[in-house]
């Protein structure tokens, strides 16, 4: 009976393995485009020869959403759901994430910085907000050293201006993952990891939205796209390592909203030392007690309300000349 159970379970195995070794199991653009990037929202655009996807939804002034690493535009659905009748809201998969790419010249934070400034300069969009999260406030910060006159405010939740916490404890399941297919199916990773994460990174109790959990798998299965993130996630090591990165807040000149979820474990540094990096502006924190790194999907509704208010109490936009 041993013998028989060991026999199924390495049949059953080898019936995952082999397909996903020979890359059965991977993403087609197509079928991608036609969930994830539906017009008219959706859009594409060439800028430097690089493919960006990119959604404009909504009426009023420009704001400018940067989703974090691992993900794509839509982890800003639910933040889009409840502030597009007052404000136009600009989002982009910043390469090497979602839908964009591929970049020929590789994949940095300030390589993103360059080609969303060159996106907003196509789009014709002046001076706006930029709301931003995870290491999309680190592309956030190169795109105001880049050009600070575009931006009118900024505000940000989890906030990388350190390098990630080393320390935290991992999931044993998400480490032994890892390593099984860093060993020996790189280009792949299941369903069930990408939930593991978003557990692992949440508050204690959220349920994943399967939504969110396959969004982060479909997009990290297109060809290619395991390797592009890990290349783009190695180079931030690099600055991380060799950069004072929370350097670029003292930067800013801009109004900032910091909005600081104190459950979350990936970043290293806390809400008052980050609030003393930016020495240039005025800095409005709100803490979320038990909340995570997904704040925007752990707490829609009062995320959303409290970056609406910041963004209202904003003076109007100076008219086009």
């Amino acid at each position: 009976m041993a013998g028989a159970c060991v026999g199924l379970s390495l049949a059953l195995f080898l019936a995952w393995f082999v397909p996903a070794k020979l890359g059965w199991f991977a993403t087609d653009r197509a079928t991608a485009i036609a969930r994830y990037a539906q017009a008219p929202a959706s859009r594409f655009i060439t800028v430097d020869g690089v493919p960006l996807h990119v959604r404009v939804e909504g009426k009023g002034p420009p704001v400018l959403l940067l989703h974090g690493s691992g993900v794509n535009l839509h982890e800003w659905d639910p933040l889009v759901e409840r502030l597009s009748d007052r404000y136009t809201l600009i989002r982009v998969d910043w390469p090497p994430y979602g839908l964009s790419g591929p970049n020929p010249r590789g994949y940095t934070t300030a390589e993103a910085a360059r080609l969303v400034g060159l996106m907003l300069d196509q789009l014709g969009i002046g001076p706006l907000a930029v709301v931003a999260t995870s290491n999309g406030c680190n592309v956030a910060l190169q795109l105001n050293a880049d050009n600070p006159d575009r931006i009118r405010a900024m505000a940000f939740s989890m906030l990388p201006l350190e390098r990630p916490s080393q320390t935290r404890q991992v999931d044993w399941r998400i480490r032994w993952m890892l390593a099984f297919h860093n060993a020996v199916l790189p280009d792949y990773h299941p369903r069930f990891f990408y939930t593991l994460v978003l557990q692992d990174t949440s508050h204690p109790g959220w349920t994943v939205p399967p939504y969110l959990a396959s969004i982060m798998y479909d997009m990290a299965n297109l060809p290619g796209a395991i390797a592009n993130q890990q290349a783009y996630l190695k180079s931030n090591v690099v600055l991380f390592r060799t950069t004072d990165v929370g350097a670029s807040a003292g930067l800013v000149r801009a109004p900032v909203l910091l909005q600081w979820s104190d459950e979350d474990t990936v970043i290293s540094q806390g809400a008052d030392a980050s609030v003393r990096r930016f020495t240039g502006t005025q800095v409005k924190l709100i803490h979320y007690p038990g909340i995570g790194h997904w704040p925007m999907w752990e707490t829609p509704d009062r995320f959303a309300a409290d970056l609406g208010d910041f963004l209202d109490a904003l003076p109007p936009p100076a008219a086009a000349p």
